[in-house]
Order: structure tokens, then C-alpha cells, then sequence
């Protein structure tokens, strides 16, 4: 038990979850300053080591996170976009355009998980906790913090001990600090929970 749970900071050391509403911002200047910051802060962290990025392949946030990580691979090759999908059939009901960027995102990622093999009330909370237990930081856009999914997920990373980045920072202090003020510290008692035995992984043996 002691040796699985070693395996599992050492695989949780180098990974940090991207979470956010499925409606990004209306006004253009909001929405390039997210952008912004989200890139920023990959950046950022892929110099302290953190090159495994989780998202979970819904719409909005997810999606452009997602598309970030992958942009930016072509300049840090390190980079890994893992998606962590709350059933298989979750874009059935999207637009054609929509569905195409999501096959599309899932051809080109590194690793793609399957949290539950059907939909139910908890999938997408088991998503979003998958992404979490694996995670040493996370990083979120957030604009309502009381009733959402993106709250909820916050919620728990702060829980399990996850370092946190909010995107909508006016002047976040990651980009303030010196290279050794902006390491983040990290609690060895953090152990990641394999509390979902039936999730699936669907990768490339060549990634």
C-alpha cells in the first residue's frame, strides 16, 4: 500500500487540472485577458516542472483549455493534455462544428480517460474529482462560486491540498514573484485516491 501511494505523488507532482463554466466571457477583452492568463500561467508552471495538464473535454472552458495546451506544444514539446471524460457519449447532443473540435481534441491528446462507461447524476462529479486526485495544483475560471460544477471542483482541490490559480486575477502574484517565490509548495500527505477503479484509458502506446 505504502509503495502505490509513493507511485502516486510522484505521478501527481507534475500535473495540474484545468477547470471553468462551460460559458466563457461575452466581452472580448475579458476573454482575451483569460486567454492570457491561462497561457501565462502553463507557461509558468512548465518551468517549475508541471507538464501534465488535465481538462475535461466539456464545453467553454474546458475546450479552450484544452486547445491552449496544444497550441502551446508546439514551443514546449514537454507538455501532455490528458482529458478526463465523464462518459463516452457526452457530445452526442452538441452542434456538428462542436463535435468535430472535440474528436478533434481527443485525437491530438496524450492520454484520454473514461470516468463512467454510461451517464448517471454523479458522472460529471466524478470527472471532475478524477481530475483533482491526480493534480498537484489547479487552475480554474470561476464567476459564480456557490452553485457549480467549477465551485464544487475548487472545493475539493482546496480539500486535497491542491495549490490554486484563479485565471480572472487581476495581477496574479504567479506572475509577480521571483522564479524562487513562485515555487509551489507541496504537502507530501497529499495522497491521490484511487477511489475510481472503473475509469478506462484510452491512449497511444506511442505517447
Amino acid at each position: 500500500m505504502e509503495g502505490q501511494q509513493n507511485e502516486s505523488l510522484v505521478q501527481r507532482q507534475n500535473c495540474c487540472c484545468l477547470t471553468g463554466h462551460r460559458s466563457l466571457p461575452s466581452d472580448p477583452d475579458q476573454l482575451a485577458e483569460l486567454r492570457q492568463n491561462l497561457r501565462r500561467l502553463i507557461c509558468d508552471l512548465a518551468q517549475q516542472g508541471i507538464t501534465t495538464f488535465y481538462t475535461g473535454g466539456a464545453l467553454g472552458f474546458d475546450t479552450m483549455a484544452a486547445m491552449m495546451v496544444l497550441e502551446l506544444k508546439s514551443r514546449l514539446p514537454q507538455l501532455r493534455l490528458h482529458l478526463a471524460l465523464p462518459y463516452p457519449e457526452q457530445a452526442k447532443r452538441w452542434s456538428r462544428t462542436d463535435r468535430l473540435l472535440y474528436e478533434q481534441i481527443k485525437e491530438h491528446a496524450d492520454r484520454v480517460y473514461l470516468v463512467s462507461m454510461e451517464y448517471s447524476a454523479v458522472c460529471m462529479k466524478k470527472r471532475n474529482y478524477f481530475m483533482v486526485d491526480r493534480s498537484r495544483a489547479c487552475a480554474y475560471y470561476m464567476v459564480n462560486a456557490t452553485r457549480s460544477g467549477t465551485a464544487q471542483t475548487v472545493n475539493y482541490a482546496r480539500n486535497q491540498g491542491c495549490k490554486l490559480f484563479d485565471l480572472l486575477e487581476k495581477q496574479p502574484e504567479w506572475f509577480v514573484k521571483t522564479p524562487q517565490q513562485q515555487q509551489i509548495s507541496w504537502s507530501e500527505q497529499v495522497i491521490v485516491r484511487e477511489s475510481y477503479p472503473a475509469a478506462q484509458e484510452k491512449s497511444d502506446p506511442e505517447k
